[in-house]
């Protein structure tokens, strides 16, 4: 089986079709056969990923040739236009999606060779600078852009 990498934004992301006449890095919208991973992901624009292969696979093993660079890229002008990008990957053909894995990265990060898309894992990209500032935030200041939560610090007596 095949690994599928969707990404999830809140305004449109650029497309790039997929043409089987020469194949390259490709950018889709969501088809109607993968509408169930939307339950997953809450931003209303979902993409599929592909590589030259037609599907994500090379990702995984091709960190230092073009695959895994132009997702790099890609993702790098997508946090351009928004402050975080969600993503997930699986193995194509999964009939029921349940997120197994969860990791925050930028997407210098999916471009390391130790770096490598797992089935059913839930992503967050969000670009260096992003990360490097919630690091330095204290907790109480920290909130997701997808879900605000409230800190309450415990009662002193």
């Amino acid at each position: 089986m095949c690994l599928a990498l969707y990404l999830a934004a809140s305004k449109p992301l650029p497309v790039y079709p997929w043409d089987p006449q020469k194949p390259t890095f490709h950018v889709i919208p969501l088809t109607k056969e993968m509408e169930n991973v939307r339950q997953l992901l809450s931003y209303p624009h979902i993409y599929y990923v592909g590589t030259h292969e037609g599907c994500s696979c090379a990702f995984n093993y091709e960190h230092d040739l073009k695959s895994a660079i132009e997702l790099r890229d890609y993702l790098r002008k997508a946090l351009t236009i928004v402050d975080e990008i969600e993503g997930f990957s699986c193995r194509s053909g999964h009939k029921s999606l349940n997120v197994l894995h969860s990791v925050t990265i930028s997407p210098s990060g999916v471009a390391l060779p130790e770096f490598f898309f797992q089935d059913r894992q839930h992503l967050v990209f969000r670009s260096r600078k992003t990360l490097a500032a919630q690091r330095r935030r204290p907790l109480e200041a920290r909130t997701s852009t997808r879900k605000k939560i409230r800190l309450e610090r415990p009662r002193q007596k």
